[in-house]
């Protein structure tokens, strides 16, 4: 992957973040479910792990992975305090959480269509800079296809 779109991808994460816990309220972190592996479930859990298997919240896949329901306001991700991640920082937080709204896989952008601050369209001016480095936008989601797809390439 280009360090370059990856930098500018990264900053599109970040310019987020506030707007996330003050205003989204971290939806996407009280919304369906999220993948994890052997390596951050109990990270991820606090430590809840059985508990949260015992209340069918937390569902092993296969010997490596695990599904975690985050569906509604009252069962968030137990790492969501205050609607802030306490484990934001941690390295062994899981990729969808660490690239969550934009990911970039090869030359395509794909945007959450579950993220406030993309159907905002708070993340243009990066993904103007993307695509201008050549990547193209993933057609996943009619927010992405109504409003990036007029952006003029010079």
């Amino acid at each position: 992957m280009d360090s370059e779109a990856e930098i500018i991808a990264e900053k599109a994460r970040k310019s987020i973040s506030r707007f996330c816990y003050e205003e989204c309220k971290s939806y996407c972190c009280r919304k369906g479910y999220l993948n994890l592996d052997k390596n951050n479930v109990d990270l991820v859990t606090q430590g809840r792990k059985n508990e949260l298997e015992a209340k069918k919240r937390l569902s092993k896949i296969n010997e490596n992975n695990y599904s975690l329901y985050i569906g509604d306001y009252s069962s968030p991700c137990p790492s969501l305090k205050d609607h802030k991640c306490i484990i934001h920082k941690n390295p062994m937080r899981p990729l969808a959480c660490k690239h969550f709204p934009l990911f970039l896989e090869k030359n395509i952008i794909k945007l959450s269509s579950r993220c406030l601050a993309v159907k905002q369209g708070m993340l243009y001016p990066y993904i103007s800079r993307l695509l201008k480095l050549g990547y193209k936008l993933s057609k996943t989601n009619t927010f992405s296809d109504f409003d990036f797809e007029k952006v003029k390439l010079d």
